[in-house]
């Protein structure tokens, strides 16, 4: 019972993702092709967010559907009690996004933009919908990772001997996720990501805080070591790369030199729709776009869930943090044991 072997536990759950991720993006690729550059705002709500919608939203549920035994299996693996009465609810982290957003919102968003380029700035329909699609496909990518990592954090705190995290990172990864291989965090901590982060935490107890670190996956000398000269410089620059060849220590490198870099922390937002247009009240232009939203996510948005995030951030103890997340959905166990929480 090895970290070496969560690691490898680790890396086969990242793959299993990307794989979720691409089957997410294709068809993503499908919808997004209906998508008419005349009418860029009505084919949005008319053909293309409907699917989207239902595509990320499984893509997430099957995400979070292998959180509880992943955690389980790890744990077991760095020499823990994995015991627990409670399972992630995978529909639980589907339909919202990573910052509490309802998921249609989110998706949204770029087309608004869009067609805000088109309509204001005198953009092509043509460039607009190459945004549109990069944009989506990028959040289609981050937000399989994102319930995936939202599920197994969940999980972790349900379990009683997992105290914390060790930071996992993945083959191609940038230099802001390389120096944090290998950190011990709280169960609770936020996982601070970027988008198209594939970074993820192997459950540990407070035991593993001091160990030393592992493969280049927990260790970001030995990642920088196992990198070509050519991908050394390409990731972490030529001077830095060239400082760390020659004996400095890679976490003062990079962290000298992070500026407007770093790592973005999703936190809860208020706001359901972030632009509007000249010409268009803004009470008007928000109502239209709300009742599209209602009607493809089929539920009022007046009200928003609590993400787990906030809920690790509200709770006094893990008592209460475990209670509120079975009471927000995203852990079951039989109602009856609900019952005396």
């Amino acid at each position: 019972m090895t970290l070496a072997q969560a690691e490898q536990l680790t890396a086969r759950r990242q793959q299993e993702l990307e794989s979720i991720a691409r089957a997410v993006q294709a068809e993503m690729l499908f919808w997004l092709a209906r998508l008419d550059p005349a009418d860029i705002i009505g084919s949005w709500f008319d053909q293309v967010l409907p699917g989207l919608y239902l595509a990320l939203s499984r893509g997430q549920s099957r995400a979070a559907a292998g959180a509880s035994s992943y955690v389980a299996e790890a744990a077991t693996l760095m020499g823990l009690d994995a015991a627990t009465a409670w399972e992630v609810a995978p529909s639980a982290f589907a339909g919202a996004a990573a910052d509490g957003r309802p998921l249609s919102s989110l998706l949204t968003t770029p087309a608004l933009r869009g067609w805000h380029a088109v309509e204001q700035r005198g953009q092509s329909a043509d460039w607009a919908i190459g945004q549109i699609r990069q944009s989506v496909l990028m959040m289609g990518s981050s937000e399989v990772a994102d319930a995936s990592r939202g599920a197994s954090q969940v999980a972790m705190n349900a379990t009683r001997t997992v105290t914390g995290y060790i930071r996992c990172i993945n083959a191609g990864a940038c230099k802001r996720c390389a120096v944090l291989a290998g950190r011990w965090y709280r169960r609770d901590a936020s996982f601070d990501r970027h988008p198209r982060c594939h970074c993820y935490g192997i459950p540990a107890g407070d035991e593993h805080r001091s160990r030393g670190r592992g493969s280049w996956r927990t260790n970001p000398r030995s990642y920088f070591d196992q990198l070509s000269r050519r991908d050394q410089d390409r990731l972490f620059g030529r001077g830095g790369a060239e400082a760390i060849r020659a004996g400095a220590d890679i976490s003062g490198v990079v962290n000298a030199r992070r500026t407007k870099e770093s790592l973005r922390r999703v936190r809860v937002e208020g706001t359901i729709v972030t632009a509007t247009t000249e010409g268009i009240t803004r009470r008007s232009w928000f109502s239209h776009v709300r009742r599209n939203l209602e009607r493809i996510e089929g539920r009022k948005l007046d009200k928003l869930p609590l993400t787990p995030e906030a809920i690790f951030r509200l709770a006094k103890n893990r008592k209460e943090l475990v209670r509120l997340l079975g009471r927000n959905g995203y852990l079951v166990r039989p109602v009856d044991e609900i019952a005396r929480l």
